[in-house]
């Protein structure tokens, strides 16, 4: 006999009882850093974890990391950098225009040398920037079509990996980025497919966490790309992406479900968070006594676990049964064989996140 909706959904509400039966109510704390072994042990619990002692620098690297000046002086000032420009923040967030349709917003992207961008950062007025270009702007794996990364001059101070990361997970990380921003910059809740070690240089940054399993009370939906441009009047505003533009899934409330448990974790200067793949988060962030919020993080490719995998699928199908449509189908697509897991598995038999996971076939 077919269950009801009304029973589908008392069964995902004793998911989540089931769940924080267990959970770990606050993120783990360790007082150094972890061996390779204690890493590895880590990951398994795919739990939150702030980490102190441990620094991305090179050794005997000495900087003032609060000031523009260091910043200046490592980059220098001829090459121009990429930086996301937006009205409210929130660079990448779902927003609803003056027809009522709501769109995913992109920030525009204007280059400009180092030093004008810290000078308009510390100023604090007008619209908000962010260098956020995420693409492995340190390092990246594979370099691709894009060249050398854009901040290659920070490879001098910053290290290529993070040792018992790479130990633990037997693999360099896929990228390391550079963020530089103010107060004005946030994220809306989003989820990524990598293990990530994320280290506070200058400022305070406070992530609010929600597990993949509470990701079932998100309400995300698939929305038109659009990416903001300046107008006639100097003014920002969205303008959809031309065809063939790829729906993007995300979700657009800032504030977390009534029925889940967020953790809130709060990274001073020096702290190192290791946020598990898939968890979901927003960040917000202060600025340092220098007038910025600067991190660094290290992004490395998640194995894919059979039973996790497995598990969250059956989870999101009795979520779609039970009505929850801000829950993403996923056997949407599954008609197209390109994207089988058998295409991708090793010859040992693990799947990463790597292979699941195709930025292109979300917008991004």
């Amino acid at each position: 006999m077919a269950l009801n909706k009304s029973t589908l959904e008392a069964h995902l509400e004793d998911l989540i009882t089931d769940y924080y039966d267990l959970q770990f109510p606050s993120a783990f704390k360790l007082n150094e850093p972890p061996s390779p072994l204690e890493a590895l042990r880590m990951i398994s619990k795919s739990h939150p974890t702030v980490i102190r002692g441990y620094s991305p620098l090179r050794e005997g690297v000495s900087r003032e990391w609060r000031v523009p000046a260091t910043y200046i002086e490592l980059h220098g000032n001829g090459t121009e950098v990429a930086i996301a420009v937006t009205d409210d923040g929130l660079a990448d967030s779902v927003r609803t225009l003056g027809s009522g349709e709501t769109t995913f917003v992109k920030p525009l992207e204007e280059r400009m040398s180092m030093t004008t961008f810290l000078s308009k950062l510390t100023a604090n007025g007008g619209e908000a920037l962010y260098l956020q270009s995420q693409d492995g702007n340190i390092y990246r794996s594979q370099p691709g079509m894009r060249g050398e990364p854009e901040l290659a001059s920070f490879q001098q101070v910053v290290e290529r990996d993070v040792a018992w990361m790479r130990d633990a997970m037997g693999s360099t990380a896929v990228a390391v980025n550079l963020w530089i921003g103010n107060s004005r910059s946030t994220t809306s809740f989003h989820h990524d497919p990598y293990e990530n070690v994320y280290h506070v240089l200058s400022g305070v940054k406070r992530f609010t966490l929600l597990s993949p399993v509470e990701g079932l009370c998100l309400e995300q939906h698939f929305q038109p790309p659009s990416t903001l441009v300046r107008g006639v009047d100097g003014e920002l505003q969205p303008e959809r992406d031309p065809e063939p533009a790829h729906p993007v899934p995300w979700v657009q409330s800032l504030v977390p479900p009534r029925e889940v448990r967020p953790i809130i974790v709060e990274l001073e200067e020096g702290d190192t968070l290791y946020l598990p793949a898939d968890w979901w988060h927003k960040v917000e962030q202060e600025e340092g006594s220098g007038g910025l919020a600067v991190a660094v993080n290290y992004w490395y490719t998640s194995e894919l676990r059979p039973e996790r995998y497995a598990l969250l699928r059956f989870a999101q199908r009795v979520a779609r049964s039970a009505g929850r449509e801000g829950v993403l189908d996923p056997d949407a697509g599954m008609d197209d064989d390109s994207g089988d897991i058998d295409d991708v598995m090793f010859s040992d038999g693990s799947v990463t996140s790597d292979d699941e996971w195709d930025p292109s076939e979300w917008g991004r």
